[in-house]
């Protein structure tokens, strides 16, 4: 007995001491001295207790150097996830299943617009955002020269090459195209329109309806420009083999002076983004003369996309307008290289990309564009299925040159409203809501956006008739012109992935928005009070209620026999009297989620199949067509084609009734007193390794149950099904107040921690506080930052004492 207790304690040591050799080997270095090639002067880096990297540096080359170096420790393997994705080079490090991907993106031309975007960036002349950018790529391959790397690199049996001017604007590309809403929809609503009577459509909220709510505008007093107008298998299944999140809606609202308790501007954003390990956002705090700044970065861009300075705040949110035509094209019956246009022909240009892969020969494989973009049906199956003539992309986004990088920057380093709204004016793509808050007592929110002008005739949902120009865009919509807030009287501005109102020229521009029941909460709630602090705000920020549920509910049970809920009133009642709240305690939810399914399920299938039904739940279609489709008791839908009677509406949903109850039952037990909404939910933060069994165990981050839910303002979104499983895809990916009266007390919280090595202190930390509904502070205080910070880092030149 005593030679087995000594082995089992000689084998626990000897695991201790392997793990703390394995730890030193690849873990982030928080503390300490490390020689830097290439800086000016001591940066000094105190890291608080959540591993936010609090930079002090004396220039801005050696901060933004200093930021690069503590960005690529704690999430090196995410820049390179997301430089692949943006550059098509995933195969090359992660193998074949990814080829595919690979293809899409190359396809699309994010790879080629990178390129072009790079070629003008190294022509311009020296700017403060180009030598920051280029000490930021120094700092970044600093680490990945003399760091240690992560365990990522060793598992793969690879090694990160150097960081470049390329790689940040593949990036940028790759967050552009999660914004691109137009691929996952348009040929859904194509197919529909081709196939079924124009009655199903009407059923559906292809365009924004009367009921929706709409982001006011209040425009300021300004003469516009007189020559403004310049005439000129599936893919969500290809999609989820992404090893980094979409981007996929937000929330953002700043208060006026004239609603809040201290008399100033109180601004909160949320941005809600695909869950995954490391989540998206990493926050620094960086200080120079002249410059203090708090801001959450993307992995590999230098400059905050969201962040605040002592005097003023920018948050972003996703404007979702519609920014992507598809062309349809008619080959020239003689030639098959060209094809028709207007009375003549054009050629199609042609180009062949080489794609390294993993364990295999390289691939060459051909990319071919019409006049109106690059030919898509190859790498999106849903245009592929729908017809055999090439079906082109036009998009905003690869028609110029990026300027993201001059934009951030100077949303940072602005001194004035009048500043920051310059910079906004050069994003031209995706389409971004900026909200702004200031020290002065400003509040505003610009849809930052090149907006095309299309013929009046054109429905931008469905595949346009490439073979004229007659559906092209005729022109761009003046920046003025687009939608916005400035100081508005109603002391508030919001938005929350809505449709906009009509712009200045009276023109309601098209998009994938949201209904706005997330907007409509936050407006009333925030126009019930002017007391508003840092503190009650959290109440609205982390509400899970949705109002239009309870009515769907209400709807479906009145469509019903009582008689079927037999055995099961507790969980009747709880549906009946439901005030839309997620509550983790809740049973509404869990009958409702199940019994929408299957109701939509029995209406929708037999027109769509059920890859497309399954696709149709994906979309934005979904989220703004159910009350429509619950509540339309003539609906065309309700019919099941595949069978010689005619179905009513009464006979459908009682059919999913009876359904989700033995469902229910068998799931969680014939109390339905019990059916707990958070037995039904699950959350995991999935890291990109994490799809291989047993790697999910050691990367993946799992969390508490938090209350999902489709369309409240704490939206923790996930995809309807069948099993009664609701697995959280997304999220808020921060969550952050600031009180204008004391900038130094803002707060915030990620979804699982600031660093994606898994040796680091701070890989999950903030993962059960997130699920939960806590915060932690933003620190700008330097002497409460100096005073108690733990770990400090110290880099100097190399040579120097």
């Amino acid at each position: 007995m005593k030679k087995i207790l000594f082995v089992l304690l000689a084998l626990f040591f000897l695991s201790i001491a392997g793990y703390q050799i394995i730890r030193y080997q690849y873990a982030p270095t928080y503390q300490g001295t490390i020689n830097i090639t290439g800086l000016e002067k001591v940066v000094e880096i105190y890291f608080d207790d959540f591993g936010i990297p609090h930079i002090y540096a004396n220039n801005p080359a050696d901060a933004y150097l200093a930021l690069g170096y503590v960005h690529a420790q704690d999430r090196l393997f995410q820049m390179e996830m997301m430089r692949r994705v943006g550059s098509g080079t995933l195969s090359e490090l992660l193998g074949e299943d990814l080829l595919d991907v690979d293809k899409f993106f190359r396809t699309l031309g994010i790879p080629k617009h990178a390129t072009w975007s790079s070629e003008l960036w190294l022509e311009e002349g020296e700017s403060p955002w180009k030598d920051a950018t280029n000490a930021y790529i120094k700092g970044v391959n600093q680490f990945i020269a003399e760091g240690n790397l992560p365990v990522e690199y060793t598992l793969l049996g690879a090694s990160p090459r150097e960081f470049t001017i390329q790689d940040v604007h593949s990036i940028i590309g790759y967050m552009s195209f999660t914004f691109a809403m137009a691929m996952k929809t348009d040929p859904l609503i194509t197919k529909m329109y081709r196939t079924l009577d124009p009655a199903y459509l009407k059923v559906l909220s292809i365009h924004t309806l009367p009921e929706h709510h709409v982001i006011p505008n209040h425009y300021p007093d300004r003469n516009p420009e007189t020559n403004s107008i310049n005439i000129e298998e599936t893919l969500t299944a290809l999609l989820e083999k992404l090893p980094v999140p979409l981007l996929e809606g937000s929330n953002s609202w700043v208060i006026a002076p004239s609603r809040t308790a201290s008399g100033e501007v109180l601004f909160l954003n949320d941005t809600h983004i695909g869950f995954a390990q490391p989540s998206v956002w990493y926050e620094a705090h960086i200080e120079y003369p002249g410059f203090s700044f708090y801001g959450n970065h993307l992995a590999g861009v230098p400059f905050g996309l969201v962040g605040h300075t002592r005097t003023h705040s920018v948050g972003l949110t996703m404007f979702e307008n519609d920014d992507q035509d598809f062309f349809e094209e008619q080959i020239n019956p003689s030639n098959p290289n060209q094809t028709i246009y207007n009375d003549g022909y054009t050629e199609i240009k042609r180009r062949n990309e080489f794609i390294p892969i993993k364990g295999k020969e390289p691939v060459t494989f051909e990319v071919k564009e019409s006049i109106h973009g690059p030919i898509m049906n190859d790498v999106i199956p849903e245009i592929g299925r729908l017809t055999s003539n090439p079906v082109a992309s036009w998009w905003v986004y690869t028609l110029e040159p990026t300027r993201a990088l001059e934009a951030t920057y100077k949303l940072a380093h602005s001194n004035s409203i009048q500043e920051v709204e310059e910079a906004v004016k050069l994003i031209h793509a995706p389409g971004l809501n900026v909200m702004y808050g200031d020290k002065s007592g400003n509040i505003a929110w610009w849809a930052a956006a090149k907006l095309p002008i299309r013929p009046e005739h054109v429905n931008s949902k469905i595949f346009l008739d490439g073979s004229s120009s007659k559906d092209e865009p005729i022109g761009w919509i003046p920046f003025e012109e687009n939608p916005m807030a400035i100081n508005p009287p109603s002391g508030f501005v919001a938005s929350a992935n809505n449709q906009p109102d009509t712009l200045a020229n009276g023109l309601f521009f098209p998009g994938y928005y949201y209904p706005g029941d997330r907007w409509d909460r936050i407006a009333k709630t925030v126009s019930s009070r002017t007391d508003w602090d840092q503190e009650n705000v959290k109440t609205l920020q982390l509400e899970a209620i949705n109002e239009n549920h309870p009515i769907n509910a209400l709807s479906m049970i009145e469509a019903v026999d009582p008689r079927l809920f037999e055995g099961f009133e507790a969980v009747q009642a709880a549906l009946k009297s439901w005030d839309g709240s997620h509550d983790l305690e809740n049973i509404a939810p869990t009958l409702y989620y199940k019994w929408l399914y299957h109701t939509l399920h029995g209406m929708m299938v037999d027109e769509l199949g059920q890859e497309d039904f399954e696709n149709f739940l994906r979309t934005f279609l979904y989220i703004r067509s159910v009350p429509n489709l619950i509540r339309t008791l003539d609906s065309p839908w309700w019919d099941n084609q595949s069978t010689e009677a005619i179905e009513t509406r009464t006979e459908i949903i009682e059919e999913a009734l009876k359904k989700s109850l033995k469902e229910l039952k068998a799931q969680l037990g014939s109390n339905s007193s019990k059916w707990y909404w958070e037995k039904a939910v699950v959350l995991e933060h999935p890291h990109p390794l994490g799809t291989k069994k047993p790697l999910d165990r050691i990367f993946n981050v799992k969390a508490p149950s938090v209350p999902a839910n489709e369309e409240s303002v704490n939206k923790l979104a996930f995809e309807l099904n069948d099993s009664g499983i609701y697995r959280v895809k997304s999220g808020p990916a921060m969550r952050i107040i600031i009180d204008f009266a004391n900038v130094e007390a803002s707060e915030s919280v990620l979804p699982t921690g600031q660093s994606g090595n898994l040796f680091s202190p701070f890989y999950s930390d903030q993962a059960e506080m997130f699920a939960k509904g806590h915060y932690r502070p933003q620190l700008m205080n330097e002497s409460m930052i100096k005073n108690t910070a733990k770990r400090k880092l110290v880099l100097k030149q190399l040579g120097t004492n």
